[in-house]
């Protein structure tokens, strides 16, 4: 009769030992891959109080920003804390400061300045462990647009920092490619050419962030 086969005590004890480390440390493992992200208060250059708009934008850009399982945004009332006890240091100090403080590897950096009646919106994502920043821009016509505008922002930050595609980024491609269709259609002769005012996806990218050096 044949014996079922048996293993050795000490296999048995390294097999238990090895489930146990897998499932001990599975999240701890998970965990290093997720990227941890701030957003600082956007500073405002306007003739009237719009307030309001700073809050927007950074629930905004919390609410678009986090990503499951992917990416963490330290939540808004943890940065004005930590912002408003670091009062009087230098942009650059701290960007670097709110990195240490809340353990983030990117921080968002961002202002909305109103000129002649219109907005400019420029944003930086600072990549605090490889020493570099990605700019990103929109211009909104109407006050009302702002916070649309800034969700664009989001879906660039979203494809161009983390590869993440939203539902946004998909309509602005739609439109991007819808503008230079028509550009084509309506000038033939430009066939080669972009859109006046085009900006082409490859000019936007990493730069060298000098002040961590």
């Amino acid at each position: 009769m044949i014996q079922p086969f048996k293993c050795p005590k000490i296999l048995s004890q390294i097999l238990a030992l090895a489930v146990f480390f897998v499932f001990a440390f599975a999240p701890c493992l998970q965990a290093k891959d997720i990227k941890t992200f701030a957003v600082l208060p956007f500073t405002i250059h306007a003739d009237k109080d719009i307030s309001y708009v700073k809050k927007g934008v950074s629930r905004m850009l919390y609410s678009r920003l986090s990503w499951p399982g992917n990416v963490i945004v330290i939540p808004p009332r943890q940065i004005e804390a930590q912002v408003n006890h670091l009062d009087g240091m230098t942009q650059d100090k701290l960007i670097q400061a709110i990195s240490e403080t809340t353990r983030s590897q990117y921080v968002l950096s961002g202002s909305i300045t109103q000129l002649a009646g219109a907005f400019s919106i420029d944003a930086k994502v600072f990549d605090i462990a490889n020493k570099r920043y990605m700019a990103f821009f929109e211009q909104s016509k109407q006050e009302d647009q702002l916070i649309e505008k800034v969700d664009r922002i989001a879906a660039a930050i979203n494809q161009q920092v983390f590869e993440r595609s939203t539902v946004t980024w998909e309509q602005m491609q739609q439109e991007r490619q819808k503008a230079i269709n028509d550009y084509k259609r309506r000038n033939p002769e430009h066939l080669m050419k972009m859109p006046p005012g085009y900006r082409q996806e490859e000019k936007i990218g990493w730069k060298v962030w000098k002040y961590l050096f």
